[in-house]
């Protein structure tokens, strides 16, 4: 492993080690959010309302994946993070191998079951007899490659928790340039439709995964991806599983949430379905943008809780929340202004561009606090608090939301459904405040028992 990773966690300026690792982890974001609207943007071209509702009502299918994903994409990293930081390099080898194996198997499991009940699932998650078939064509050829997803999501967290945030980001951007390319191969010379976007996809996602997996091979790193390091051992699963699962467990929140929200928008019709779907993720873009952001500053609070500088765990605390804050309150001008060339960008129907308009005016008012929500989640996660972690971050997306959401739409009808998760952002933010002040208050004394009893040594 090079040792500039290291030094740059252990003794760089805070401002500028959370910020030369946020950099390349906000830039991998922006590909990701790439990659994700690749498939809608030239699905968008055929302006065909069906096919853009496929890929919006598919959507829950790829939180499901990710949610498998990210048991082992924030639960090893977090462990890992602070195996660096307390010298423990045997422990990374088998954590990382652990994590590779271990969400190839969970996520083939997830493949069978969704195709032992896919007509009830796709039905549940809104598809009708007009959209039903072009969904079933995306939804089937993600899920039965379901582990090249899931497979890249842990070895790009892998990456970033060893400080190798540059090689993330290529396996990131190899992903997204390859589904660009055949994206519209597949979709209109070969006139697949839904379909072709989702074997595009899988591409994208396989080259990325085999690119991580020979940066891994070429031994200048203490990650695995051996079997001979395949060891289930009762503390690495146990670590994996205490942080990660919370985090899975948001994920499968969020997918309920959205199978909600796309039911709920399926009443108002087909045009209704496409300018949530659209706007939604273009609203993706900015939380991706600012949780980029925070998956810099994961490893970085990580490393040092685990060799004990709770110094720099504190005031990385503070300026990474600040600094996150600043950024989300910059995003909203963009989308406020020019919402509406946005959404041309995806589609030529004015009544989705209309609808998905005062959809993102609304949802801008969610990007102030995100900053703070992600700081604090990161934070748990980085020093193993699973528990803390698992509540701030279901807050926005379980918690606040669903209730929310079915009173808001019976309130304020369609556009009930997007104010409905500016009110659970805002009521998370109190959650996350009230969750993190016992944790920066017991950081803070650690800091200053440190600083007497520095100051005790030398007055002796």
């Amino acid at each position: 492993m090079e040792d500039k990773n290291i030094q740059l966690m252990d003794s760089a300026p805070i401002p500028k080690a959370i910020i030369k690792l946020g950099i390349p982890t906000v830039i991998s974001s922006l590909i990701s959010v790439i990659y994700n609207l690749t498939d809608t943007f030239f699905i968008g071209l055929l302006d065909d309302p069906i096919q853009i509702g496929a890929i919006s009502l598919a959507f829950p299918i790829f939180l499901v994946i990710q949610a498998l994903g990210t048991i082992f994409s924030v639960g090893a990293p977090s462990y890992i993070s602070r195996c660096l930081g307390s010298g423990n390099h045997k422990e990374v080898k088998k954590t990382s191998s652990v994590s590779f194996y271990g969400v190839i198997i969970m996520t083939v499991i997830m493949s069978a079951l969704y195709f032992l009940f896919q007509n009830p699932i796709l039905k549940l998650m809104g598809a009708t007899a007009e959209n039903y078939e072009a969904t079933k064509s995306y939804a089937g050829i993600i899920v039965v490659f379901a582990f090249t997803i899931s497979v890249q999501i842990v070895l790009l967290c892998l990456l970033r928790a060893e400080g190798k945030v540059k090689e993330s980001a290529m396996g990131t951007m190899i992903g997204t340039i390859v589904n660009i390319v055949f994206d519209p191969i597949f979709i209109f010379p070969l006139k697949m439709g839904a379909a072709g976007a989702a074997w595009a996809t899988i591409l994208g996602n396989t080259c990325a995964a085999v690119y991580c997996i020979l940066v891994i091979l070429k031994k200048n790193t203490f990650l695995s991806v051996s079997i001979k390091d395949f060891k289930v051992e009762r503390k690495i699963v146990g670590e994996i599983f205490r942080i990660g699962l919370p985090s899975s467990l948001t994920n499968l929140v969020m997918s309920i949430s959205n199978i909600l929200l796309n039911n709920f928008a399926s009443n108002y019709g087909n045009s209704a379905v496409s300018a949530v779907g659209v706007s939604g993720k273009l609203m993706t873009v900015m939380t991706m943008i600012i949780g980029g952001y925070g998956m810099g500053y994961l490893p970085f609070v990580g490393y040092n809780y685990g060799a004990g500088k709770m110094k720099r765990v504190r005031d990385s605390f503070w300026f990474t929340t600040i600094s996150s804050t600043i950024f989300g309150l910059a995003l909203t001008i963009p989308f406020w202004m020019f919402g509406s060339g946005f959404m041309r960008v995806f589609t030529s129907d004015e009544k989705i561009i209309e609808l998905g308009v005062h959809c993102l005016k609304i949802y801008v008012f969610c990007l102030p606090v995100l900053g703070l929500q992600y700081t604090v989640t990161s934070t748990f996660q980085a020093t193993g608090k699973a528990i803390f972690a698992m509540f701030s971050n279901l807050g926005r997306q379980g918690i606040f939301f669903i209730p929310t959401i079915i009173v808001f739409k019976k309130l304020f009808d369609f556009y009930g459904l997007i104010w409905a998760q500016v009110a659970a952002d805002y009521m998370a933010v109190v959650l996350c405040i009230l969750l993190a002040l016992p944790m920066i208050k017991k950081i803070s004394k650690s800091v200053a028992m440190a600083h007497d009893g520095k100051e005790e040594k030398s007055n002796e």
